[in-house]
């Protein structure tokens, strides 16, 4: 027996060892915290690693006489995951104190995943702190050991800003940001190509950054509407391009 014993302590001092440059010893590495609601749980092993992807949803587009375009599009949301397991027992490596049972710690998860708010994410030493929702949580026990490995798939939450009290003339809806009064005329000219009359309608009322998007969407609404015929006035306001009273594209 105390063979045994001896092996087991030798088997815990290399087992911690490991996680120390894992980032998972005695307060040296990274400490991860799941919050929602009243329920917090500090993972008190931490994962060796984890993932951020962070999608901006790029595209391209084919224009005749023009080729293919690559179109920036708007940032998507992150998305991470991350696996580590809630011991049974008292290790001597593990990151925090626990804080219940496995079982008490999947209990709280699963009550934050259920609750139908949005959840915090945070990691020490890394600039991972963003609002999540929790999109998959898996755990199960396989060794005999009693600890419950788990594994968290999380998405980004952004929170949509008030609207503002301003009523879309088009749909009769709220803008979640407010119209102003500005506008620009633009004249089509027979003698330019629909998408240069396009581009020509965002000049100098749009940041270059969104230039050639709304460029690329205003085209082909012009397209799909049969053509506009030179000689024809765009009114480029906040949030469309119209012609006459009607919104011929909307962004």
């Amino acid at each position: 027996m105390s063979s045994f014993l001896k092996f087991m302590d030798t088997a815990s001092g290399v087992l911690s060892n490991i996680l120390g440059a894992l980032g998972g010893n005695g307060g040296d590495g990274c400490t991860f915290t799941l919050s929602g609601g009243s329920n917090s749980v500090t993972f008190p092993v931490s994962p060796p690693d984890f993932e951020v992807v962070n999608p901006y949803n790029n595209s391209t587009v084919n224009i005749n006489n023009l080729g293919e375009i690559n179109m920036i599009g708007k940032r998507g949301l992150a998305t991470m995951k991350f696996s580590s397991f809630f011991p049974a027992q008292d290790y001597n490596f593990l990151q925090t104190v626990m804080a219940g049972s496995p079982y008490e710690l999947v209990g709280k998860v699963k009550k934050m995943a259920e609750s139908g708010q949005p959840c915090h994410i945070s990691i020490t030493g890394t600039d991972v702190s963003l609002p999540v929702t929790i999109d998959e949580f898996t755990y199960k026990e396989k060794d005999g050991s009693g600890d419950v490995y788990f594994s968290l798939s999380l998405k980004e939450y952004r929170y949509i800003m008030s609207q503002a009290d301003v009523r879309n003339d088009t749909t009769g809806l709220k803008s979640r940001i407010a119209e102003t009064g500005a506008s620009k005329k633009t004249t089509c000219l027979n003698t330019m190509h629909a998408l240069d009359n396009a581009q020509k309608a965002f000049q100098k009322t749009t940041s270059i950054v969104n230039q050639g998007k709304r460029a690329i969407g205003l085209y082909k609404s012009m397209v799909k509407s049969g053509g506009i015929p030179a000689g024809t006035v765009l009114t480029t306001v906040t949030n469309a391009v119209r012609v006459g009273d009607k919104n011929l594209y909307e962004f």
